[in-house]
This record gives C-alpha cells, sequence and structure tokens, in this order.
C-alpha cells in the first residue's frame, strides 16, 4: 500500500512540475497565433498586389514559357517566377532529364506547402496544452478542497479555466489560418502544375 500511495505522490508531484512548462508553452502559442496572423494580413496584401490583374492561362497564352522576357516574367506571382527560374537554370545545367521537371515541381510544391506546418501543428497542441494547464490546476484544487482552503481552491479553478480557453482559442485561431491559408496554396500548387505542364510540351517538343 505504501507503494502505490509512493507512485500516486510521485505522479501528482510530476504533474506539477510540467506547470511551469505547460503555462511557458501557451504563451509561446499565444505568440506564435499573433505572429501567423500577422504573416496571413502581409502574405494577403502581397497576393493582391501581385496577382492584381494576373490570369495564369492569359499568360500561357501570351507565348512560350521557356526564354520569356523579363518584362513577361515580371508578372508572374513570386512561386510561379522562382519555379520558372529554377527550370530554367536546370535546363542550362542540363539536368532537366528523365524526371528532372518532376523533381523540381515535387520540391516546389513542399516549399510552397511548408508555410502551414505552424498553424497546423497550432490547431492540434493549442488545446492539448489548454486541456493540460486545466487538469494539472484541478488536482492543486482537489488538494486545496481536501484541506478545506476554498480561497486556494477558487483561484487553481480560476487558472484552470483560463487556460482551457487560451489553448482552444490558440487552437481556433490556427485553423482559420490553416483554412485561408490552405486555399492559397491550393492555388499556387495548381498554377504550378499548369505552368509546369507547358513547360514539358515545349521541352518535348524541342526533342
Amino acid at each position: 500500500m505504501n507503494v502505490l500511495a509512493a507512485l500516486e505522490n510521485g505522479l501528482f508531484a510530476l504533474g506539477q512540475l510540467l506547470r511551469f512548462p505547460v503555462m511557458a508553452l501557451l504563451w509561446v502559442c499565444v505568440a506564435a497565433v499573433l505572429f501567423m496572423a500577422g504573416a496571413a494580413v502581409v502574405e494577403f496584401l502581397a497576393r493582391r498586389r501581385e496577382r492584381q490583374g494576373f490570369d495564369v492561362e492569359a499568360w500561357l497564352d501570351g507565348g512560350a514559357v521557356l526564354g520569356a522576357d523579363a518584362a513577361r516574367r515580371a508578372r508572374l506571382p513570386l512561386p510561379l517566377g522562382r519555379l520558372l527560374a529554377a527550370v530554367e537554370e536546370a535546363r542550362g545545367e542540363g539536368r532537366l532529364g528523365v524526371g528532372g521537371l518532376e523533381h523540381l515541381v515535387l520540391a516546389s510544391e513542399e516549399r510552397v506547402r511548408a508555410s502551414l506546418t505552424g498553424s497546423r501543428l497550432l490547431v492540434k497542441v493549442g488545446p492539448s496544452l489548454g486541456l493540460l494547464g486545466t487538469l494539472i490546476p484541478m488536482g492543486t484544487a482537489l488538494a486545496a478542497l481536501a484541506s478545506g482552503n476554498l480561497e486556494a481552491m477558487a483561484g487553481q479553478m480560476v487558472v484552470a479555466f483560463t487556460t482551457t480557453i487560451i489553448g482552444i482559442a490558440c487552437g481556433t485561431a490556427a485553423y482559420v489560418i490553416l483554412t485561408v491559408r490552405q486555399g492559397w496554396v491550393n492555388e499556387t500548387v495548381r498554377e504550378q502544375r499548369f505552368l509546369a505542364e507547358r513547360i514539358a510540351a515545349e521541352l518535348a517538343g524541342e526533342n
């Protein structure tokens, strides 16, 4: 019985040790959400500026992709411009052999999709940390209730409910940001693949 009590007390102490890192990580989540929201606003403004009057089909109908002049390339959004520059560089170095173009396109897609990693992580981590921040003070609150210290119990319950609110709020905000940016990423990936198909057709015509 003493062994069981020691194990239980040890787990309780371990839970209390987690209290500081959980609270600190919740503040990190708050900072991360604010940063992601600011980055999303900046990206929205940049996309609106880059894509004002831009249509990828009309751009492709304007002439060949490979060897396009600087003025025509300047009308491309940044991700498409980077892909075209990478293809031109690989073409000059003779690296557009079997699978070369596909490798460049997949690498470009991975870079674009990597921007969603932080939001996806926070959607899961935020509420999880909020739950941990709720349960840890609840143990202390129950211990205070058992000893009759209602004031200490009330203080711990306030902490418990506050961490729940913060965790869920961070996860919800991250989900909204993720949903918005997912649409932008899908549009960019679709345009990159369309551009790559036209480049592949031009390369096939050269052979």
